[in-house]
């Protein structure tokens, strides 16, 4: 219609932060360089000191944050724990908050540069799979594997979400089980359990030792929590993120892992075109394959995961 403008519904982002202000600094002046970053409410999230040698590493950030134009974003919503949370636990809380708020939510952590296509790409998928329960998050990062060549689409699907950059939607995040409850099911379920393998042979066993309690994180909960319910992720066909936190700073990386997190950029779509793929199986085996490491690594994993079930069940 002639003179009218339709306002864009852009999700907001949430950026969860601690003590690496080098990294922070990175990851904020690449997200401002998207052109939608000025219809964009930011939400960042800052974790407190973990120790006393934490505390000035944790200052300098904050110092720096509150430092921030706010009009390189529609709005900057800075919220600070007093006491260290840790990664999973102020995520939870964090995503928990925005996305009650606005039914939508795009997550970054600090080590995550993004293309100045990332926002385009990611409200575009957000847009389009609203509706479609096939769908339970967007990926903005793309792992480094080698699609067929007769493969053509912007977009592919898997059944392994995404924890390096992703966004989803309320009603895919609301009913969590945070406390696994029900791992009775993939004890029991031979096709839960493909499933939730079919992207990589490490997925169980991260999930067994979240169940006891072994290891703290939300992102193997989620991804078991739309395996559950027969949803699958959207990956770019190219990165829009290159992770920078493979420098052995972080918790939950590591300088050995710079090979698999850090990609190239530039080969990020413009104008993606955004349509549902199904799963092909080639890709599926392609991700399988990195995720699952060396043949010998996979096959221990899948030794301990046959062990792990056959002991479970045995329980009942």
């Amino acid at each position: 219609m002639n003179g009218v403008v339709i306002e864009m519904n852009f999700a907001p982002v949430a950026i969860f932060a601690y003590n690496r202000l080098n990294h922070i600094k990175k990851t904020f002046e690449a997200l401002k360089r998207c052109k939608e970053s000025v219809e964009t409410e930011l939400y960042i999230f800052l974790d407190g000191p973990k120790n006393e040698s934490a505390i000035e590493t944790v200052r300098e950030v904050r110092e720096y944050i509150h430092s921030l134009n706010a009009t390189d974003f529609k709005s900057i919503s800075v919220i600070e724990s007093p006491e260290n949370k840790g990664l999973a636990a102020s995520i939870i809380f964090g995503v928990t908050e925005v996305i009650g708020k606005h039914g939508r939510i795009i997550v970054l952590e600090d080590d995550c540069v993004a293309s100045p296509y990332l926002l385009g790409y990611m409200n575009k998928c957000l847009d389009c799979f609203e509706n479609d329960q096939r769908v339970g998050s967007i990926a903005g990062f793309a792992p480094q594997i080698l699609l067929p060549n007769d493969y053509s689409a912007d977009i592919y699907t898997a059944y392994r979400s995404c924890s390096c950059t992703w966004g989803s939607w309320l009603n895919r995040w609301q009913d969590i089980d945070w406390n696994l409850s029900n791992m009775k099911e993939v004890y029991n379920d031979s096709e839960l359990l493909r499933h939730l393998n079919s992207n990589g042979s490490d997925r169980f066993l991260r999930l067994y030792r979240q169940a006891k309690g072994s290891k703290d994180s939300w992102s193997i909960k989620f991804g078991y929590h739309l395996v559950r319910k027969g949803m699958l992720t959207v990956y770019p066909r190219f990165s829009y993120i290159t992770n920078i936190g493979a420098d052995d700073t972080g918790v939950h990386s590591a300088a050995s892992d710079a090979d698999i997190l850090t990609v190239d950029l530039t080969k990020a779509i413009a104008e993606p075109k955004i349509e549902f793929i199904p799963p092909d199986e080639r890709i599926q085996k392609a991700m399988k394959k990195f995720y699952s490491g060396g043949l010998i690594s996979d096959v221990k994993r899948k030794i301990a995961t046959k062990a792990i079930i056959f002991r479970e069940k045995r329980k009942r």
